[in-house]
């Protein structure tokens, strides 16, 4: 009994310790970043903006919908790097591979 009740431990201490490094869906390797919201302006629509201060023109963030793409909300990001034009000269045009929110 006393077996068991050690091992319930450490299993919870596990899943707690992986819980919070959770990215909700996209890769360990993932970036963290914000949602900028340009959607007022005549050419520019959602940039992602890197910790770093990068910001990046995603080509395909109409494909997330399941994300709150409001100014400000705090995302993981995945992305490659795309070619194209871009429509409001503030970053580099890419495909966002994988993005959800975060809470921090």
């Amino acid at each position: 009994m006393k077996k068991l009740f050690v091992i319930g431990v450490m299993a919870t201490a596990l899943v707690s310790v992986t819980a919070c490094n959770k990215n909700n869906g996209c890769p360990n390797n993932s970036e963290k970043a914000k949602i900028r919201d340009f959607t007022d302006s005549d050419s520019c629509n959602y940039v992602i903006q890197l910790e770093d201060g990068t910001k990046l023109e995603p080509n395909n963030i109409s494909e997330y919908q399941n994300v709150n793409l409001e100014e400000g909300q705090l995302v993981w990001v995945k992305y490659k790097e795309a070619s194209g034009a871009s429509t409001c000269g503030m970053g580099d045009i890419v495909t966002i591979k994988c993005l959800s929110e975060r809470e921090f």
